[in-house]
């Protein structure tokens, strides 16, 4: 590829977030990264000016990450994508990238890469839900009331310095949304996931109607206090890598999905009224409520609800079953290299899930298959 008329080499590398350099190409701009290294250790690293990159017949604008020490150029997945490329294999396995038209247009869509976790395709599942050869009735959301995680202390969400209480507006919401929602609303504060409060932060709710239905779900736009949070850095696993770590012997496995996860994480009382709204029933109530566990639009929300959560899966590691666990959010996959293993990994993981306060969707589980999918990947 030619780099401001001079040309260089570039390694192609799919699970590069960024185009890298390794030597600078042209001046250095004010923008920094941080990257978190395989040791563990925090290293920051400049963006070089954009420069104008041309390969065969395609002519972008690009900025750089400049990475001196590391061994060769990068061509990551943010200009892969400009150049809508796409790698194929022939009969010989050998590897070809091809280049899109780059007249054509398209309309994407960028999310961070911790949060792709939310695009991934869903499991297809069965209309009645299967039989299942465990006697852990207490796991099953289907049969159960919510989950309320036992082993973990109340998440505070930590704000920056100066931040100051936003009160904004309620939407104007038409009696049949109203309606739609308010007993999901009610069956929240029956559990005690919604809670009446009095707060100086007013955010509102919005029902979103769901496709092909005349249910609704709620959403609330939280960017205002994800604004406010101090930022977290991502520690969301690349599926890629995270499937990498089965066993070449795994053979049966076993794939849980949690059901509502994050609302089995509570909120610490001085966090609730940051997502306070202002209510208003059928009945003409009026007030406000609040979260008291994890709601769904929360920033980062995959990485603290992963990182509190494998410290309960801990106590599953140590039991030296004979299978490995993986864990991505809240999708758990069972590995055994045997179907007795795999039996009996499953009876204690959920076990496990039950005693530490999870409940798992009956619907969705697969239970030591030879063939599962786990997200996209099968």
């Amino acid at each position: 590829m030619f780099v401001g008329g001079q040309p260089m080499e570039f390694m192609v590398d799919t699970g590069a977030h960024q185009l890298v350099v390794t030597r600078p190409v042209g001046p250095l701009s004010k923008k920094q990264t941080t990257i978190i290294e395989s040791t563990g250790n925090k290293a920051h690293h400049s963006f070089l000016l954009p420069q104008q990159c041309n390969l065969a017949s395609h002519e972008v604008t690009h900025e750089f990450l400049y990475m001196p020490d590391y061994p060769v150029p990068l061509m990551g997945r943010d200009l892969l994508g400009k150049l809508r490329a796409q790698i194929i294999f022939d009969a010989s396995g050998q590897a070809v990238l091809l280049l899109g038209n780059p007249e054509a247009k398209i309309l994407t869509l960028a999310i961070p890469q911790e949060e792709e976790w939310c695009f991934f395709s869903l499991v297809e599942t069965p209309q009645q839900e299967p039989e299942l050869p465990f006697q852990v009735p207490g796991v099953w959301a289907e049969d159960n009331p919510p989950g309320l995680a036992q082993n973990i202390a109340p998440v505070i969400l930590e704000l920056k310095l100066g931040v100051r209480p936003t009160h904004l507006k309620k939407y104007h919401i038409p009696h049949k949304a109203q309606l739609g929602i308010q007993k999901h609303l009610d069956q929240l504060l029956q559990h005690g996931i919604l809670r009446p409060c009095q707060s100086p932060w007013n955010i509102p709710l919005l029902p979103i109607q769901k496709s092909g239905t005349d249910d609704y779900r709620a959403v609330q736009d939280l960017h205002v206090v994800n604004q406010a949070k101090v930022t977290l850095h991502p520690v969301v696993p690349n599926p890629y890598t995270l499937l990498s770590l089965l066993p070449a012997e795994a053979a049966y496995f076993t794939c849980l999905d949690l059901k509502n996860a994050f609302f089995c994480i509570q909120l610490a009382p001085q966090s609730q009224q940051l997502l306070a709204y202002q209510c208003g029933d059928s009945n003409g109530n009026k007030g406000q409520l609040s979260w008291t566990r994890l709601p769904q639009a929360l920033k980062k929300l995959p990485t603290i609800f992963g990182t509190e959560m494998s410290s309960d899966l801990k106590a599953f590691l140590a039991r030296q079953c004979g299978c490995t666990l993986l864990q991505y959010v809240d999708n758990l996959l069972l590995a055994g290299s045997t179907k007795e293993d795999c039996m009996n990994g499953t009876q204690l993981l959920l076990t496990l899930l039950y005693e530490a306060g999870y409940k798992v969707s009956k619907k969705k589980a697969q239970i030591c298959q030879e063939r599962v999918k786990y997200h996209s990947f099968i």
